[in-house]
């Protein structure tokens, strides 16, 4: 069994890794210092005693620590890319479920379409040789006192080195702040543009939109790839102009050596290291003046990442009690994205096993109902319970079935679809399922069966296959509150027995089942009716009786049609 991915405030899971970066790190920058003290002892003592062993053991020496930090280097690059792979595991499922949770909110939060890229984005940055750089930086300093203790004046030279390239990153990050705005406004609007042509495919060429709409996409794309190109342009001459300052401060320190061995206050061998430690020195800050919009980048999105994780409501947890009365009082339900009340209900109770029919024109409140108990609209006041539970209930709790106006099924195949991607699900209750919703034998007779592969329009299925199928899917677990929603919009006379026997099944094992429908064969096994008209309940209560009222009050407001005349 797979373990639980651990949090992304748990810093237990990396602290061990973090710990050995910091130790590599203190063992590879001493290290760095072996090509100034060759070059110091080959000046100082192997050219004045002219000593050609003593310049063998130094050179073998130099060559083993220089293999010791090539693997000290490697071992260090290797621990940051798992850092981020496991930074990534902890928070990804996180993310997930939070992204989901956040497109069902009222209104959504936008930060959940860029929460993926942010989270792509600070794995990026940790396994980046920047933040080696960041993490580097104090050592710099280091090198910059030893400059000091060679000559105030190298120190002085190398700290002011530092800081033109301080002020070269800071100008880079300003210059290129504009076109990278530029390239994720629009790189986000044309990736909107790709899904909506993608979901829409068919609607979009029936509407003839699919020039205009590729028209609006391409010129979105051309304006984030010329804010990239605009952005990598001024990256380059930032980074070639850091590079190019950093090999000049080196000439400079050497011509400071030169002229401070002519006047005597520094050593022949010093003037080479002096050069090389200011190389060193500056190398962080040269990598951090380079990489530093794309570590700004990287903590932008960990901050909306956090923000949004924050804000994202907490998962509830699954109620163990399965079962028992759907009962609804006081429901004031509000339109999605905004608070105005959409739809009032005085209440009512309906007990397990029993069907209820919601009916009412286009625009009176059926799928708002739906929304309300399955948590995808926001309830202002009222009670909602399913036995003891409270509605709506965590996403994915098997005590709920749903099959949606507009089925949609999955990339994957049936079986997955059908047992709602559970991997652990029992093929012979998949089946069961497909037997209860009447599409068992039309899978089987497929040649891979339940294994075979759906895109999201459902592949080689009709339309009322479709629908059976995602009507399985809502029967998939047996659960005690079924909501169908125009269940029996596409389906042929067979798959309308097929849904009237599933109604009743569901009914005979205790189930609450909620049929909102126009079609009045929709509402045949149903036992109560629930008449909504303009977001209000009219009225509520035994299916015959309640259209008894409703042709006697047609008749009363309209007349008899003798008294109508004829037509």
């Amino acid at each position: 069994m797979t373990p639980p991915a651990p949090a992304a405030d748990d810093p237990a899971p990396t602290r061990g890794l973090w710990l050995a970066v910091a130790g590599f790190g203190a063992l590879l920058n001493p290290l760095l210092l072996t090509g100034p003290l060759f070059m110091l002892q080959v000046y100082d003592r192997v050219l004045a005693a002219g000593s050609a062993a003593t310049l063998g053991v130094l050179f073998a020496l130099v060559a083993f620590l220089h293999a010791m930090m090539a693997l000290i280097d490697t071992a260090r690059a290797r621990l940051m890319l798992r850092i981020g792979a496991r930074l990534r595991a902890g928070l990804e499922p996180r993310v997930i479920a939070a992204r989901l949770r956040a497109q069902t909110r009222d209104p959504p939060d936008p930060r959940a379409i860029r929460a993926l890229d942010d989270l792509d984005a600070v794995q990026r940055a940790v396994s980046s040789p920047a933040l080696l750089a960041l993490i580097d930086t104090p050592w710099a300093f280091a090198f910059l006192a030893l400059l000091f203790l060679l000559h105030p004046a190298m120190g002085a030279l190398a700290v002011a080195g530092g800081g033109v390239l301080a002020l070269i990153a800071l100008a880079g990050q300003l210059r290129q702040r504009r076109p990278r705005r530029t390239m994720a406004e629009a790189g986000h609007q044309a990736e909107g543009l790709a899904r909506t042509l993608t979901d829409t495919a068919q609607p979009v060429a029936a509407l003839g939109l699919a020039p205009a709409l590729s028209a609006a996409w391409l010129s979105q794309r051309q304006t984030a790839l010329a804010g990239h190109i605009a952005a990598a342009d001024r990256a380059a001459f930032d980074s070639a102009t850091a590079r190019s300052f950093r090999l000049f401060m080196q000439s400079a320190m050497l011509a400071l050596g030169a002229w401070l061995v002519l006047q005597g206050h520094l050593s022949p061998g010093l003037i080479m290291a002096a050069s090389i430690l200011m190389g060193r020195a500056l190398a962080p800050v040269e990598q951090l003046a380079v990489h530093w919009p794309s570590l700004l980048h990287a903590r932008a999105g960990w901050h909306r990442l956090r923000g949004f994780l924050d804000a994202a409501p907490a998962e509830r947890p699954r109620p163990t009690q399965s079962g028992g009365a759907l009962r609804i009082e006081g429901l004031v339900a509000a339109t999605p994205g905004t608070s105005a009340p959409r739809l009032r209900l005085s209440g009512f109770t309906a007990a397990p096993g029993i069907a209820v029919g919601v009916i009412g024109p286009s625009g009176s409140g059926k799928t708002t109902l739906a929304g309300a108990l399955l948590g995808l609209v926001p309830v202002l006041t009222g009670t909602l319970r399913l036995g003891e539970s409270v509605l709506p209930l965590p996403p994915g709790a098997a005590q709920i079935g749903y099959l949606p106006q507009n089925a949609r099924l999955f990339p994957g195949t049936i079986g997955q679809n059908i047992a709602r991607f559970d991997p652990a699900a029992d093929l012979g209750r998949v089946a069961e399922a497909a037997r209860l919703a009447g599409i068992h034998a039309e899978i089987t007779a497929l040649p891979l069966g339940y294994d075979t592969v759906l895109d999201a329009g459902g592949g080689r299925l009709s339309g009322g296959q479709m629908q059976r199928v995602a009507l399985a899917r809502a029967l998939f677990g047996a659960p005690s509150l079924l909501i169908l929603d125009e269940p029996n919009a596409q389906l042929d006379s067979e798959g309308a027995a097929a849904l009237n026997a599933a109604i009743r099944a569901a009914k005979a094992r205790g189930a609450v089942v909620l049929v909102l429908a126009h079609r009045p064969a929709a509402i045949s096994e149903c036992d109560d009716l629930l008449v909504l008209d303009a977001g209000a309940q009219v009225s509520f209560g035994p299916r015959d009786q309640v259209l008894r009222d409703l042709v006697r009050n047609h008749t009363a407001i309209v007349g008899p049609p003798a008294a109508r005349g004829p037509a």
